[in-house]
């Protein structure tokens, strides 16, 4: 059974990025309703990938620095897990930082997918795999407006998060 049907909460650890300034997302722009936010799922995450994104993983000569090379083109990534939606529970700061808003909870509707194969997530070598939608995770990089609904903090600084993932029916 494809990790996006599977029923029951997941463990996993929830990253941010800005959806509104981002336009080439794999599924497009986000269709649910006003309480929904952006995210897009790990293509390796153990229970909640669309399934995996082509591409090599850890070609450190498309890195510069921590960043991919000038004209790195990503890797294709399947639209199976578009429109899903999860409910995401703040269980707490990720690797025991502090952080409010514990048992806050969210929907996300999924947008994108977070390849461990491209180079903007394995280039970071100091950011620990399961922050950057690395195998044996299940990621979610949900969007930056969520943060204050999750954590009761304006997004900026702040640690990422430990959450549970539930999927449910999309608003």
């Amino acid at each position: 059974m494809p990790g996006l049907l599977r029923r029951g909460t997941f463990s996993g650890v929830a990253t941010f990025n800005s959806y509104g300034a981002q336009g080439n997302t794999v599924c497009g722009p986000k269709s649910g309703t006003a309480g929904t936010y952006a995210a897009a799922a790990g293509d390796l995450s153990p229970n909640i990938s669309g399934g995996r994104c082509s591409g090599t993983v850890d070609d450190m000569s498309l890195c510069a620095g921590q960043s991919p090379v000038s004209g790195y083109t990503g890797p294709s990534c399947p639209k199976s897990n578009c429109g899903i939606c999860y409910r995401v529970t703040n269980q707490g700061g990720y690797g025991g930082s502090h952080i409010g808003g514990v048992g806050n909870t969210i929907v996300v509707q999924i947008v994108d997918s977070c390849p461990a194969s491209h180079a903007m997530n394995y280039c970071k070598t100091d950011v620990p795999g399961d922050q950057r939608c690395a195998p044996g995770t299940n990621s979610l990089d949900i969007d930056q407006s969520a943060y204050m609904a999750l954590t009761g903090q304006p997004f900026g600084g702040g640690p990422n998060i430990r959450i549970g993932i539930t999927p449910v029916s999309c608003p």
